[in-house]
């Protein structure tokens, strides 16, 4: 067997996969308006059982829209969260922060991922979305893409 070889043999399995999408998951497909912190929108969930402590890779991609609603914010800033078992009374495991013009160039994709080492079992992760300022306004309108895939280690 020569190096290569032993080096093939050495990697992580897959043990599962889940995943999230719309039903029709392109742009302009829903119009999810998104509220103020600290009250998420949930956008997907996805729960995986199984039976040891394994590492989970999670990836989105959300499409939104800045929206204008009269009180002059020309910048829309958009949290979304990650949480382990429950929206915010779970354990928060991810935050990203994306903003995008309300007045020009207004529709933004968002994507990110995490990876996760978990603790329990059976377990659930939720996707949300937040407005963090007063005064601004923003709507998902897809796609919304939400995945897990968990990897034995």
């Amino acid at each position: 067997m020569n190096r290569h070889d032993e080096m093939t043999h050495h990697h992580n399995e897959v043990e599962r996969f889940r995943f999230f999408v719309l039903p029709n998951n392109v742009s302009g497909s829903v119009a999810i308006p998104l509220t103020l912190s600290p009250t998420p929108t949930t956008l997907a969930s996805l729960t995986l059982r199984s039976d040891c402590r394994n590492t989970v890779l999670l990836s989105a991609t959300v499409g939104w829209l800045a929206v204008t609603n009269g009180t002059g914010l020309a910048r829309v800033d958009v949290l979304f969260r990650i949480w382990r078992g429950a929206p915010v009374t779970g354990a928060l495991i991810f935050s990203a922060d994306d903003s995008a013009s309300s007045t020009a160039d207004n529709s933004r994709v968002s994507s990110f991922s995490h990876v996760d080492t978990l603790l329990t079992r059976p377990f659930s992760y939720f996707l949300t979305a937040e407005l963090p300022d007063a005064g601004s306004a923003a709507t998902v309108i897809g796609p919304v893409t939400f995945t897990a895939i968990e990897f034995e280690r």
